[in-house]
């Protein structure tokens, strides 16, 4: 009973919905074949149909274009896995009006169907629904068409053969296509130097992490990083040395905070850690190991310092707020002789705690 529940889960429509949300690609994509379908079908199905007298076919594309302007209706509710299986099951009821023809010279059409679920279902659905496709146009030549074993057998094996080239094709192109949006979408929330996230990203992600932070209950605070004497660095030793302090500094951090935080590039030298469930007194706890590491870290005969200034978010107040106060601290610090960590106190206005 627990197995079918979990699958029967597995398939509402909230959750298949994340799958077109973290690929804006594959949603624009289905999207333009539900606006040019409705269009299509009747130019290319049901009008040809009717001037050459192919009354089943002419059926069968009615019936797909009603299934099609109904898959626009449901991507319009939000639902784009059903809208996107109710696309196929359109497209897939278009060629079983071709089988029930009997038109073999159509069969070539057959190859929309896995090249298109492919394209606008996830990976597992995609093979689901090209196998349930090929099923039912088995079932149908099976019933409607009494050909000899020899010649079943060889349309069986040449129609397998041609749906999973098609198949393996769309399947190649839309890996291909995934795996290149990846690559555009790091590279735009990425910092290209330290693989750190980027102004732009950490405006995307804080937001949804102070509402998750409002709805449950829980801390997020920030600590400021600025490496102490940085300009000095690049006089004595070089840009070239230089980026590659930001480089492995920036390396060191990552391999030293949980997963679930995340550390930015603020610009220049200066770095953000955004720790959810941390309050500032825990955060505190956190700056001062990663100031304990910088500070004996050998980054290729260059020693370094950093200075850190922690703030915890309000959820009723704008994310400048919580950066100002770490960045008050952090100046705090700075003005106090460097290497060090403070916490801005909002409540105690001024007071910092400090190393």
């Amino acid at each position: 009973m627990c197995k079918w529940t979990s699958i029967l889960l597995s398939f509402r429509c909230k959750d298949r919905n994340r799958f077109y949300e973290e690929c804006p690609h594959r949603k624009r994509f289905l999207n333009t074949v539900l606006n040019i379908t409705p269009i299509l079908v009747p130019l290319i199905v049901i009008l040809p149909a009717y001037i050459f007298e192919k009354p089943v076919m002419f059926k069968f594309g009615f019936f797909g274009l009603v299934l099609a302007i109904l898959a626009k209706f449901i991507y319009s509710t939000g639902c784009y896995f059903f809208s996107a299986v109710s696309l196929i099951f359109a497209v897939s009821v278009l060629c079983f009006g071709i089988v029930l023809q009997g038109e073999h010279f159509l069969y070539m059409w057959f190859a929309v169907v896995p090249g298109l679920a492919f394209l606008i279902l996830p990976y597992i659905d995609a093979f689901g629904a090209i196998l349930t496709f090929l099923l039912g146009v088995f079932i149908l030549i099976l019933k409607f068409h009494h050909h000899p074993i020899d010649t079943l057998l060889y349309y069986t094996i040449n129609l397998v053969g041609f749906i999973s080239v098609i198949s393996l094709g769309g399947f190649i192109l839309i890996t291909v296509i995934d795996d290149t949006f990846e690559m555009l979408k790091e590279s735009s929330i990425r910092d290209p130097l330290t693989h750190a996230y980027n102004r732009r990203a950490f405006m995307e992600f804080i937001k949804e992490e102070i509402a998750r932070a409002k709805r449950y209950g829980f801390p997020v605070s920030l600590i400021m990083i600025d490496i102490d004497n940085f300009k000095r660095i690049n006089d004595t030793y070089g840009h070239v040395k230089g980026d590659a302090v930001l480089k492995e500094m920036a390396e060191l951090i990552m391999c030293n905070i949980r997963q679930c935080d995340r550390l930015v590039r603020w610009g220049g030298e200066e770095f953000i850690v955004v720790c959810p469930h941390l309050s500032k007194e825990e955060a505190y706890l956190v700056a001062e190991k990663l100031r304990k590491l910088i500070e004996s870290h050998d980054f290729n005969g260059i020693k370094i310092t950093a200075s850190f200034g922690v703030s915890e978010i309000n959820p009723e107040k704008s994310i400048e707020s919580a950066i100002k106060l770490a960045d008050h601290a952090l100046y705090k610090v700075k003005k106090s002789g460097k290497n060090g960590v403070a916490i801005f106190d909002e409540e105690k206005g001024s007071d910092l705690a400090m190393d």
